[in-house]
C-alpha cells in the first residue's frame, strides 16, 4: 500500500474526508488534494507526525512503513493522549449542558 494510500485510510476511518484533515493540518485544500498520487505522495511526508497527533491511536509503523495494524494496541501505550482525553471530556461537558438546555427550551414550548 503507497503512502498516499495509507493516508487516505486514516481520513476514512477517522476524518471522514480530506476537507475535514486539510483543515485540522491548516493547509490549503487543493495543495492538499494533490499529493494524492505515486509521484506527488512525497509531499505528506513532512505532515505524518502531525497526523499522528491529531489521531494518536493510528500505529506509527503502520503509517511510516505499512507494517502491522493500523491502530495501536493498547499495550503501545494510551490510545488518547492526556491533553486530547480532557478536550473531549471538555466538549461532552459542552454538549451535556446543550442538550439539558434544549430540553428545558422543548418543555416550556
Amino acid at each position: 500500500m503507497e503512502l498516499y494510500e495509507r493516508v487516505d485510510e486514516v481520513i476514512r476511518r477517522m476524518a471522514k474526508s480530506r476537507t475535514n484533515l486539510a483543515r485540522q493540518l491548516r493547509i490549503k485544500q487543493t495543495t492538499f488534494n494533490s499529493w494524492f498520487s505515486g509521484d506527488r505522495q512525497h509531499h505528506l511526508w513532512p505532515i505524518l507526525f502531525r497526523i499522528l497527533e491529531l489521531y494518536p491511536y493510528v500505529s506509527r509503523e503502520w503509517l511510516f512503513f505499512n507494517e502491522g495494524p493500523i491502530l495501536k494496541s493498547e499495550t503501545e501505550g494510551p490510545l488518547i493522549n492526556q491533553s486530547r482525553e480532557k478536550e473531549l471530556l471538555l466538549k461532552i461537558e459542552q454538549l451535556s449542558g446543550l442538550v439539558i438546555k434544549l430540553e428545558h427550551q422543548a418543555a416550556a414550548q
